[in-house]
């Protein structure tokens, strides 16, 4: 194709002007160089005018044929649920305690360990001081599960010591002493004002830790000054305590407790040869060392469907049912083993418009409140995981997020599925991971259907793609 240049260049070879020649008086037949681009224009403008509309700009689009797009939701899933490893729980705001039981999960137990620091330094509860009582406080933040049963909490003094700037797990339990200095039974109140002393405060719980066992407390009321002159040495001294529920055989629940705040402490009264009705207070903060531990008793009294799959690791059962618990307890893997290999994308350049996960979950599901928020990650083959980068492009478009109407958790992992068509020959896929959000400050847990229920009318785990494709 000519450029205007060398159409210029032509015109005025073929044209020139006399050398001699000055003004457009003296060479009336010739061109000027302006004349000759009005000319072209004027050419150009009159050849457009003849061409069709309905073929303006034909010559840069592909032709239709080579375009299609396509929508799939067959993409072959593995998917199998199993066991969760720990999970750390020292950077949770809440601590978990109590205990529940379901047909399918079977008995779970949740308890914590917590340090408490000074609320004074260099206390001193005075000369011959003379306990009366010690009471351990904590304020509700929330609950799962029933509160029609009845729970029964225990108190040990910790023997171990535990740091603030160490890093602890859902299995990691410490040594404590053998005296339970509560045995509290009471039946969870997470939304009713407590009564106390003519008053009524926010929900919380009050255990005694007095009535059976003196020693903790009469101990502490006579330290050396030196044990209460800083929270360091208070720490040494006084390590902590472990509360822990006791297992039930039907219902439950799991109570939420905020104990890093004005309204949980623990708290001893006494008196001394100067004064009556004295107390002194041993708060939780965030510079104090408290984590969550969980036990699931191997799920001995799960269902035995449940068993085979999590616990005896049949991952064919994935293809009828899949499961999710927090606290330490289940996560779900999620493969696409052959979609870089699928015949209609064999020597095509696939553009993914959308892919979507769907995740449909059981009547039995919604017998529990569902978690709020899913995790959906990629496995990085060393027991570490990566953020997708469909998440990167934000929660509302990534999704996760639990749908009442239809009892369901959708992911769009567009970029993912992209990902795997133009590089899955070449890139170590381990899969996915999918598990609750907050695991290890909730007592969450859902079931949901796998990748080819055993009801045909079921919804299955499944891919849904829209694609272009080019020939």
């Amino acid at each position: 194709m000519h450029t205007m240049n060398s159409i210029i260049k032509f015109w005025e070879k073929n044209n020139r002007l006399p050398e001699k020649s000055t003004t457009l008086k003296s060479a009336p037949l010739y061109y000027t160089k302006f004349q000759i681009i009005i000319s072209i224009l004027f050419v150009f403008i009159l050849n457009s005018c003849d061409q069709k509309p309905a073929r303006i700009g034909d010559e840069i689009q592909p032709d239709r044929n080579a375009l299609s797009v396509v929508f799939s939701d067959s993409t072959q899933i593995i998917a199998y649920s199993s066991r969760e490893d720990t999970i750390r729980t020292d950077v949770t705001t809440e601590m978990l305690a109590g205990s529940m039981y379901d047909a399918t999960f079977g008995t779970s137990v949740a308890g914590f360990y917590t340090q408490f620091r000074l609320s004074t330094s260099g206390y001193s509860f005075g000369t011959n001081p003379v306990a009366d009582s010690m009471v351990l406080q904590m304020a509700y933040s929330g609950i799962y599960g029933d509160t029609l049963t009845q729970q029964t909490l225990r108190v040990y003094e910790l023997l171990e010591d535990i740091f603030v700037d160490s890093a602890y797990y859902s299995n990691s339990f410490k040594e404590t002493s053998a005296t339970d200095m509560a045995n509290f039974s009471y039946l969870p109140r997470p939304n009713s004002p407590y009564p106390f002393d003519g008053d009524t405060l926010d929900p919380m719980i009050r255990i005694r830790l007095s009535d059976i066992s003196t020693e903790l407390m009469n101990r502490i009321v006579n330290a050396d000054s030196t044990d209460l002159d800083s929270n360091n040495h208070l720490q040494e001294f006084f390590k902590g305590l472990y509360v822990v529920a006791d297992p039930v055989t039907t219902g439950g629940s799991v109570s939420y407790f905020s104990i890093a705040t004005t309204n949980s402490f623990l708290r001893i009264y006494y008196k001394n040869d100067e004064e009556d009705s004295l107390y002194y207070t041993f708060y939780v903060t965030s510079y104090d060392e408290h984590y969550n531990v969980f036990n699931h008793n191997n799920y001995q009294n799960a269902d035995p469907v449940f068993k085979e799959q999590v616990v005896n690791k049949d991952t064919a059962l994935g293809t009828n049912l899949l499961y999710m618990q927090s606290m330490g307890g289940v996560k779900t893997r999620i493969r696409f083993p052959n979609l870089a290999d699928y015949p209609e994308f064999t020597g095509k350049t696939i553009i993914v418009n959308e892919a979507k996960l769907f995740l449909t979950g059981t009547e039995e599901s919604t017998l529990y409140t569902p978690p709020a928020q899913l995790a959906l990650v990629s496995d990085d083959g060393d027991g570490s995981y990566s953020v997708l980068d469909d998440q990167l492009e934000g929660a509302s478009y990534f999704g996760g997020t639990y749908k009442s109407s239809v009892n369901e958790y959708q992911f769009r992992l567009t970029r993912y599925v992209q990902d795997i068509l133009n590089n899955g020959k070449d890139r170590n896929d381990y899969g996915l991971l999918l598990f609750i959000i907050g695991a290890s400050g909730k007592a969450d847990r859902w079931v949901f259907n796998g990748t080819n229920p055993e009801i045909d009318t079921l919804k299955p785990l499944r891919l849904q793609i829209v694609y272009t494709v080019h020939n």
